[in-house]
This record gives C-alpha cells, structure tokens and sequence, in this order.
C-alpha cells in the first residue's frame, strides 16, 4: 500500500482550519494509501518515508519554515507526488514552489455557486462535475507543462479551476475547490480527489 502525508494547519488557521478535512480525506484516500495527517513540517524531512504530501496548509501570508521547500523539491524530483487542496497552493510562498506547483494564488472575489466541469483532455474527463459554493480563485501561472482539468464559469468567462503537470519523474496536481469541509463530502469531488491522488502517486 502507498503512503500518503497530509499536511495542514491545525492551530490558529487564517481560514481553513485542517481538523474540519483531516477526517474526510483520511476515509477518502485510505483504500489506496497509509495515512498521516499532521501539521508538524518536520515530517518532511522523512518525505522519502511517503510516495504522495497532500498539502491543505493554510500559510500564505507566512514564509515555510526553513528547509520545508528543499525537501519538497527533492520529493518530487525523486518522483514523489504531490496534491495541493484550495488553500494547500500555499506552498507558493517558496517562489521555487510556485514553479513547481505550476500557478500561485493571485486574489479571488466573494464566494458564491459554482459548477466545475472536467475538461475534455484531462485525466478527469469522465468524472461528472458538481456545483458547490466556492471562491473563484484566481491564478497567476507558470506557463510550464500545466494540463487543465477543472474550469468553471465566472462573470461570463471560462476560468481554470485545476491542473496537472509532471516534471522529471514527479506529478504534481492542483485542485481549487475545498473552502470548506463540505465541499469534500460532494461524491463527485471525491472522485475526483481519489483519482487526482492517485494519478500523482503513480497507481
């Protein structure tokens, strides 16, 4: 079995507090992956101990603690997997990152209804999409080998709401909905997190 390290923020998150997901993503990801959820960055310095991070860290107006983008790096250059939740894009505040990841956050507007549609190409093309309440995030993007997976439409424009990209042996995938616990608890969006992990793990 895979081994999968979740990365949150339990204690005094600006706004998405990890103990309200853990859970969830813990029964969703546990078929196919040994768990650990935690928000202790030492455990990346034993990344090589896991095959997939799932980052939902809740840190962007703060910098990484020292060597956490070091370690990350040489996760996925050694073909770790890497999955960032909504807020998990975070790890931006590393610029090294943000190559990496593919896109940084840049701003969103208010919450409100949105359908995400699987795009046509991708590796969740036949998932069905769902709507849910959610903050139309907004990227700034690397440019660099990113496959679009998710869009959805705002104010009459179609918008990227998640992607994919591979660099040497790693893959690396981004998903923007999960402002709140109930948006993982939508069957759809399960699917689509269990294939998204999966396929960056390599199953």
């Amino acid at each position: 079995m895979k081994k999968a390290l979740i990365l949150g923020t339990y204690v005094n998150p600006p706004y998405h507090p990890f103990q309200e997901v853990d859970g969830v993503l813990q029964t969703l990801l546990s078929p196919d992956f040994e768990i650990t959820p935690t928000d202790d960055f030492s455990f990346l310095n034993r990344l090589s101990d896991f095959d997939l991070l799932v980052s939902y860290i809740d840190r962007f107006d703060q910098e990484l603690p020292v060597g956490a983008g070091d370690a990350i790096l040489s996760f996925v250059k050694q073909g770790g997997g890497l999955l960032c939740l909504h807020n998990g894009l975070s790890l931006q505040t590393d610029p090294r990152l943000f190559r990496l990841i593919g896109g940084k956050f840049l701003r969103h507007p208010p919450q409100r209804e949105l359908a995400f549609v699987p795009t046509e190409n991708g590796f969740l093309a036949n998932e069905p999409g769902f709507t849910c309440s959610e903050e139309p995030y907004q990227f700034g993007l690397s440019g660099e080998g990113i496959t679009p997976l998710l869009q959805y439409t705002f104010e009459g424009l179609t918008c990227l709401g998640g992607w994919a990209r591979e660099t040497g042996s790693g893959r690396i995938v981004f998903l923007t909905p999960g402002h709140s616990a109930d948006v993982f608890r939508i069957e759809a969006y399960q699917r689509m997190i269990l294939r998204s992990a999966r396929w960056a793990a390599g199953i």
